[in-house]
């Protein structure tokens, strides 16, 4: 695993997070920190950790898991409000799911901004049914 932080990020998910953790310690996850992908080749990858000298590992494959942004300028663009410019949370009506712009909704992480940590499908799975029932009632 190549961590480009010096620690695994507290916004991953909560229950992921100390499992992550306690197999990185225990040796059966290695886990490069401070660390970056140079170069991506048939049968290795090379790496730059920190100051050191770059090196390679054998791989048989890549998971690019580079986390999850949601597409602003498109919120941006539909007129949608942002909260702050902290969490770039879009303003909506927790009954509704519904923004500042009529007909257009929000749902799952998207509705955290960049606090997508705060959002899984166990607390978020009521959001398609508050839009169905909004819309229905028109």
């Amino acid at each position: 695993m190549i961590v480009r932080e010096k620690e695994i990020s507290p916004k991953v998910k909560y229950w992921v997070r100390p499992d992550l953790i306690n197999r990185i310690e225990e040796g059966s996850i290695k886990a490069y920190f401070n660390a970056k992908l140079i170069e991506i080749d048939t049968n290795q990858v090379r790496i730059q950790s920190g100051d050191e000298t770059p090196f390679e590992i054998k791989n048989d494959y890549v998971l690019a898991m580079t986390g999850y942004e949601p597409d602003f300028k498109l919120i941006r663009s539909l007129g949608v409000a942002i909260s702050d410019e902290k969490t770039k949370a879009p303003v909506y009506d927790e009954a509704t799911m519904e923004t500042n712009q009529s007909g257009v909704f929000v749902a799952g992480v998207v509705c955290g901004g960049l606090e997508t940590n705060k959002w899984f499908i166990e607390n978020s799975r009521v959001h398609a049914q508050r839009i169905v029932n909004h819309l229905a009632k028109k």
